[in-house]
């Protein structure tokens, strides 16, 4: 009961925050949309901790993973601007590109995404297993490093 309670509070805290279910980027005025088995805001450091089952939507793109913090710019602000992830990784375009990997860093002004370790990009029915991968998602350009064991197919 009191995990339930607990649970509702930090949910009603974050609407409070972040005025509606998605957390607005200025960017592209995207709005970042999330759910999770819990939450914990941070209003004073601007950081929104989330784990269990994490899932977040921004614009066009998905990121699932197990733990996911959010940093807004300012404790005023509910513009996100960095999302760190850990733990069972996956990241996808909702299109025809995906990647699972250890660790995701994003840097939501920047467009720009990292997942490193035990990454497994995927493209149709190509596979590149690297190290790390660097995505611009502006340029839809990716970078790969350590690769291993990969294949493309047309």
């Amino acid at each position: 009961m009191n995990k339930t309670l607990l649970s509702f509070t930090n949910i009603f805290l974050f609407l409070l925050l972040f005025h509606g279910t998605g957390v607005s980027s200025e960017v592209k005025r995207e709005v970042l949309r999330f759910s999770s088995d819990t939450a914990q805001i941070k209003k004073g450091a601007g950081i929104i901790h989330l784990s269990g089952e994490v899932k977040i939507s921004y614009g066009q793109y998905e990121i699932r993973s197990d733990l996911l913090m959010a940093k807004t710019n300012s404790v005023d602000s509910s513009e996100v601007k960095i999302i760190e992830a850990s733990k069972n990784i996956y990241f996808s375009n909702n299109k025809d590109i995906s990647a699972k990997g250890d660790k995701l860093f994003m840097d939501v002004d920047k467009k720009f995404v990292s997942i490193e370790g035990n990454v497994e990009f995927s493209q149709g029915k190509s596979i590149i297993r690297a190290k790390k991968i660097n995505v611009d998602l502006v340029t839809e350009t990716v970078d790969f490093e350590g690769i291993k064991d990969s294949f493309l197919k047309n």
